[in-house]
């Protein structure tokens, strides 16, 4: 009995460090949590108009990372679910979401494959959607907090001068905006 017991543990530590060595993580390891905002209550909006999309993206500093609040409306349920994310440039003047490049990418891990849920800390930065669910519309209001983006310039996290771009089922680039300091 103690010697099944023996291998059957043994074979359990085994798929575990199999498991966790399966895991994507970034060049630059996995990322840490953001503990130096400068200004705690600090908010970024992004605030959307188009046909697609009306709403905005909220993000305040907090204690740990950056406090999200997604209140959109119009979402065409038939071309969900949409992913969001944090892009690193902003939309330009002509509004084209191409131009905002990928995501915010500060530890340089690829989108490929797909950022795993349960392990926030081995995903994109800026993959807001693959960390922390996907939404279907026409209505949105969903909050979440983020330990891992920054109001902070110093930080790999740091969400100022980028943009929230939506992308529909088929990625799709279906609305994007900047994200702006409350003054």
């Amino acid at each position: 009995m103690q010697l099944i017991s023996f291998f059957g543990l043994l074979g359990a530590a085994s798929l575990a460090a199999a498991q966790a060595t399966n895991v994507t993580t970034g060049a630059l390891g996995d990322a840490r949590p953001v503990k130096n905002n400068p200004v705690i209550g600090e908010a970024w909006i992004a605030t959307f108009d188009s046909p697609a999309l009306k709403g905005t993206v909220t993000a305040v500093a907090a204690k740990i990372g950056i406090n999200y609040t997604i209140d959109v409306t119009g979402l065409d349920v038939a071309k969900g679910p949409y992913k969001y994310h944090v892009h690193l440039r902003p939309v330009p003047v002509n509004g084209t979401c191409a131009d905002t490049l990928g995501h915010l990418d500060s530890y340089v891990r690829g989108d490929s494959p797909p950022c795993e849920k349960s392990l926030p800390q081995t995903c994109e930065v800026g993959d807001l959607s693959g960390k922390y669910g996907t939404v279907a519309g026409p209505d949105v209001h969903y909050e979440f907090n983020d330990p891992y983006t920054a109001t902070n310039k110093i930080q790999l996290g740091y969400v100022g001068e980028r943009s929230i771009v939506f992308h529909d089922a088929s990625a799709a680039r279906i609305a994007c905006a900047n994200l702006i300091k409350k003054a």
